[in-house]
């Protein structure tokens, strides 16, 4: 599902497992919690080198769809390489009766390139690079609402990802997605009052369907 390498034209790969993200201490202090959000993924072939891909991230009271294209390239029998960008739409709300009612979604880009080796058939190891670009905010609490559409790079993420047999005829994707960023779409509820990136660690896993 990572590796870039693009299905054959009409055929379709599809996951589903789990994205962990540790808050960080700039935001929550002394507390440190990891987030769970399901995750599913579904690519598409469309050319010999063309796909497509959708994402669906959700943990309920907030949600992150996303659809984007890639274009592989195989470099030598086993290196592979596709530059690619993403769309995602995010959106979440948070009501507490009487008390906290807010609501806020936005749009980001992730214009990425994805390398992988093939190590045998079954074992493929992939290193992405990708830029964040906010291209829409807006959030509401109560009647008081908060918009912002500057168009801006507001950090970076590295993704290393290994796919690999699990049981029988199962495949797993396991890895790690380190992102530094002003932003993250999972903890727009805690409002943070000061401008400068954060580290925010992934621990990504998913079943190959």
């Amino acid at each position: 599902m990572y590796f870039p390498q693009a299905p054959l034209p009409g055929k379709t790969r599809k996951s589903i497992g789990l994205v962990f993200t540790t808050t960080p201490p700039e935001l929550t202090e002394e507390i440190r919690v990891s987030v769970p959000a399901i995750d599913f993924n579904i690519q598409r072939g469309l050319t010999k080198r063309l796909y497509a891909i959708g994402r669906i991230q959700t943990q309920i009271v907030q949600s992150n769809v996303g659809a984007g294209l890639r274009w592989s390239s195989q470099l030598t029998d086993r290196l592979f390489i596709a530059p690619g960008i993403d769309i995602t739409g995010w959106f979440g709300a948070l009501a507490i009766k009487d008390v906290f009612n807010s609501q806020a979604y936005g749009v980001q880009a992730f214009p990425s390139v994805s390398v992988g080796y093939r190590f045998t058939r079954d074992v493929q190891l992939t290193v992405k690079s990708e830029a964040i670009m906010d291209l829409y905010y807006r959030s509401q609490v109560g009647n008081l609402a908060v918009t912002y559409d500057r168009r801006r790079v507001n950090g970076v993420a590295f993704t290393f990802m290994l796919e690999q047999p699990f049981y029988k005829q199962q495949h797993v994707s396991v890895g790690f997605r380190a992102a530094y960023s002003n932003f993250n779409w999972q903890l727009w509820s805690l409002y943070d009052t000061f401008d400068r990136n954060l580290f925010y660690p992934q621990f990504i896993f998913g079943f190959i369907l």
